[in-house]
Parts: C-alpha cells; sequence; structure tokens
C-alpha cells in the first residue's frame, strides 16, 4: 500500500513537471531548451568534442598527438619558451605541458636547458621537431578543412575572432 502511494506520487509528480514544460514551451521558454540554445559553455563543449575527434582522427596516423602537435607548434613560435609561457599560449596547465615536454625532450623532438635563473627550463625545437611540425602540417590542414568545409568563411572569421576574445 505505502509503495503503491510512493509510486502513484511520483507519477503524478512526473505528469504535472511534463504538463509544466509543456506549457512553458507552447509559450515560447522552455529553460531547458534555453541552456541548450544558449549556454556558451554547452555548445563550445560539444564543438570543442567534435572538431577534437575529427583531429584526432585525421592525426590517428601520424607519429604525433594532436596535443604533442600543439606544444611544439607553440615551442617553434618563438627561437625559445619556458613550459609556462606554452601553457599560458595553449590555456593548459603547466603540469601537462611538462609531462609532454618530458616526452618530446625523450624523442629528440625538443631540446632542454636551464635558463639564467637555474629553476627554469627552456625549450627549443630541435631539427628532427621541426621536421615532425612540417611532416604533421598537411594532416593538420586536412583536418582543418574537414571541420570547416561547411562553415561560411565570413562566419568563420567572426567565429574566430570571439574565441579570441573569449580566450583572452
Amino acid at each position: 500500500m505505502k509503495a503503491r502511494r510512493a509510486s502513484r506520487s511520483v507519477r503524478t509528480r512526473i505528469a504535472r513537471d511534463q504538463r509544466t514544460r509543456a506549457r512553458r514551451s507552447e509559450a515560447g521558454f522552455d529553460p531547458l531548451q534555453t541552456v541548450i540554445k544558449t549556454c556558451p559553455g554547452y555548445n563550445l563543449g560539444k564543438a570543442y568534442k567534435k572538431v577534437t575527434r575529427l583531429f584526432e582522427e585525421e592525426f590517428r596516423s601520424s607519429d604525433l598527438t594532436l596535443p604533442q602537435f600543439a606544444v611544439l607548434v607553440n615551442t617553434g613560435l618563438t627561437e625559445s619558451a619556458t613550459a609556462s609561457e606554452i601553457a599560458e599560449r595553449l590555456g593548459s596547465d603547466l603540469s601537462t605541458i611538462s609531462r609532454t615536454m618530458e616526452l618530446l625532450v625523450r624523442r629528440g623532438l625538443v631540446e632542454q636547458s636551464r635558463a639564467q635563473d637555474r629553476r627554469v627550463r627552456v625549450y627549443r625545437l630541435t631539427p628532427s621537431g621541426r621536421a615532425a611540425v612540417d611532416g604533421t602540417l598537411p594532416k593538420w590542414r586536412n583536418a582543418k578543412q574537414r571541420v570547416l568545409e561547411d562553415v561560411d568563411p565570413v562566419a568563420w572569421k567572426t567565429t574566430l575572432h570571439t574565441l579570441r576574445q573569449l580566450a583572452g
């Protein structure tokens, strides 16, 4: 008896919630749809996952992962860079960059030295690192083309500007 009352109470609540959602939807207001349609976090996260999957597919046959490629590109932007500078450019945390750098140093793609402040490590691309980036650029270009093939170029330019603003 008590269990039937509880299940009836649950069914009543569910039915009431459905009626409320239907009324809001008919009135043009559904807070759940509003979240999905307007939330930057939701929409950027969904786009990030889709784009990342596509890039990872493209990079699958490469010697580099997408994060390694990003670290190498950001290392090669200047003559040398610290892990902190690279982490800031990528919007990543220092520990992730340091772990990736250790691997890239072991593979001979990055050279590590000490700055004047002996506590700071400075990284440079090696000739092998530059060759790895150059060899992966066609995969990057292909992935970029696939991502943007159905996107209006003017809209992409505006979106890219907005993304850079959001990234700070």
